[in-house]
């Protein structure tokens, strides 16, 4: 639906959106999308969410701006999405004399989900996946996605592939070390290294658990062995034939119970059909001769003599069989014993092996298997020990490669850091990666023993941060300044992508305390992220602004004696307003207007 609506007293009419359903007039964007499509975020619904009573943005690829008055609420946007991120919910954010809040968000794109989604039993569509976040007045609430209940502890594994925000209460990806190890191996190109010190460590991993078995105490050995003989012995003892064996017992026995019945029921049937002085075999007989008393006196009978000898021959046919499958129905209770007696022992075994017969012989096959194993304990220990110093030699010389790459990488990482952080107005600020290493669990205390094994390799590290000169530097996530931190995390994006499937990021306070050129330079910088990853970014600035793909304006208004936030698409001529009081405030005059234009038309270009 259409609503005219715009920037106070000035402002052309603008688009603005009802509900997360796209409208009729719009295709469902899986249907036309160009392939591949980047993960993004499609539709963002908001209900009764603080200053919210009800809005739903369509967002776009690109960059997707968010500007208006101090205090208008335009975190409350980037607060929705950490709702669907997963971060805490608080009692203020439900609408004062609401029941609950509720924040939806569609997401497209998200094939590269398909295996944490199957994992955790989801129904879900390869090409979008709503996710669903609900606040009651109490803080407690529900989360869904695909309409479909989850814990929030979900949301917070989904969003990490979804969203990152940046500001002042964010989640970021960046923040712990394990993404910080894997975006630097990311900016160094350590694929190949990588893989070879993950696989060591998988076969490291392998034969210390067959170590550890092996090397149980000597009393667990030999119950285990005593045990596992036992239940070889039991299983090798009832011979099983096949898989089908009991469904192959069942059906004899079910034939054997039956068997007066079926003879019975056969004989009888035989006896009608043939035996009998009135059998139909005797009328049959009497009636073929009538036909043929008929076909002598009138050729027109003779096709029915013809037709009625060939059913004839049928009926004797089945009458034949009949016969046939009386003589060989046997009685026989012995073997109807035996096949209960199988059964209950095939029963047995199930009980104790596996649920079917098949499985019962696959447990025998794998018992048999360990308990050679155990039996040979001895001698494999000797064997695995050497093959482990061979296996952990040859990891700690590729995790040792691996880590000086990795020191060189981080060298580069921190000039380049330098040169980003200069442009973005934070000349001042120090960005260096620390290396360190955790000393291992047990160990004989040597150099060796105490370095810590990862699939990843020895190295542990921190992004370390020092904004101002003097101080010390500390790591990233204890940086206090949400607009430091935003820019820092948008020097790192710039750099290097952690994900290069790309997905939505939000800057909160990126522009905090910067103007001028670096103001532009915080907008290119945004515009070139943006063609890899969708970005969403509040700004204060129209330095920042100009750049926008999709521009909304965010306005608080009072209506009905109730203050609520709305939300409007702005079109050009609005955007040159939007910019124009951005630049000086209310006053807005036509060289302010002509100013605003320009840096729309410097931007685009």
């Amino acid at each position: 639906m259409g609503l005219k609506m715009g920037l106070p007293d000035r402002s052309p009419p603008c688009r603005f959106y009802g509900t997360l359903s796209p409208p009729p007039a719009l295709i469902r964007f899986h249907d036309f999308r160009p392939a591949p499509v980047r993960l993004m975020l499609k539709f963002l619904e908001i209900r009764d969410f603080a200053l919210v009573d009800h809005l739903s943005l369509q967002f776009r690829e690109g960059l997707n701006l968010l500007t208006g008055e101090t205090g208008s609420g335009k975190s409350i946007i980037v607060d929705a999405l950490g709702l669907l991120a997963g971060t805490k919910a608080r009692a203020e954010m439900v609408r004062s004399g609401s029941g609950r809040a509720s924040v939806s968000g569609c997401f497209q794109g998200v094939d590269g989900l398909c295996g944490l989604l199957e994992a955790s039993g989801l129904e879900f569509d390869p090409e979008e996946v709503i996710v669903r976040r609900e606040v009651v007045p109490d803080g407690r609430g529900r989360a869904f996605v695909n309409n479909q209940m989850v814990p929030v502890a979900f949301l917070r594994k989904l969003g990490t592939h979804c969203v990152d925000i940046h500001g002042q209460s964010d989640q970021q990806s960046l923040f712990g070390r394990d993404s910080q190890l894997q975006w630097l191996d990311l900016f160094g190109g350590h694929q190949a290294p990588l893989a070879e010190v993950g696989g060591l460590f998988a076969r490291l991993e392998q034969r210390r658990e067959q170590l550890r078995r092996l090397k149980s105490s000597e009393q667990e050995r030999l119950r285990a062995i005593d045990l596992m003989s036992f239940q070889v012995d039991e299983i090798r003892k009832a011979e099983l034939s096949s898989p089908d064996e009991e469904s192959q017992l069942l059906e004899e026995r079910r034939l054997l119970s039956n068997a007066d019945r079926l003879f019975q029921a056969s004989h009888q049937a035989y006896a009608h059909l043939y035996e009998s002085e009135d059998s139909i075999g005797a009328r049959l007989r009497q009636t073929g001769r009538l036909l043929e008393e008929l076909g002598s006196l009138d050729a027109r009978c003779q096709g029915l003599q013809e037709q009625f000898q060939s059913a004839c021959i049928s009926i004797e046919d089945v009458s034949l069989a009949l016969r046939e499958y009386a003589s060989r129905i046997e009685v026989d209770p012995a073997r109807l014993d035996r096949i209960e007696g199988r059964l209950v022992e095939i029963d047995s075994l199930k009980r104790k092996y596996g649920e079917s017969v098949g499985a019962v012989m696959a447990y025998g096959q794998r018992i048999e298997a360990e308990l050679k194993e155990l039996q040979e304990a001895d001698r494999r220990v000797e064997v695995i020990e050497k093959e482990l110093q061979d296996l952990e030699s040859d990891y700690l010389s590729r995790a040792g490669s691996l880590s000086l790459r990795r020191k060189k990488a981080a060298e580069k990482l921190e000039r380049s850091m330098g040169e980003e952080l200069e442009q973005l107005a934070m000349e001042k600020t120090r960005f260096r990666v620390a290396f360190s290493a955790a000393p291992a669990r047990g160990g004989d205390g040597s150099t060796t023993a105490m370095i810590a094994r990862t699939s990843r390799g020895t190295d542990l590290i921190d992004f370390l941060i020092s904004p101002n000169p003097g101080e010390d530097l500390k790591v990233l996530a204890k940086i206090a300044s949400g607009g430091e931190v935003s820019r820092i995390m948008l020097a790192l994006k710039t750099i290097r992508s952690i994900d290069d499937r790309g997905k939505t990021l939000v800057f909160d306070e990126v522009d905090s305390g910067i103007g001028g050129r670096a103001a532009d330079v915080v907008g290119q910088k945004l515009k070139v992220l943006s063609k890899a990853n969708q970005v969403l970014c509040v700004t204060h600035l129209p330095q920042i602004a100009s750049y926008a793909d999709n521009h909304f304006h965010i306005e608080k208004r009072v209506e009905k004696d109730r203050t609520v936030t709305r939300v409007v698409q702005l079109d050009r001529e609005s955007r040159i307003r939007e910019i124009a009081r951005m630049i000086s405030g209310e006053r807005v005059t036509d060289s302010v207007l002509t100013h605003a234009a320009e840096l729309l038309q410097s931007a685009s270009n």
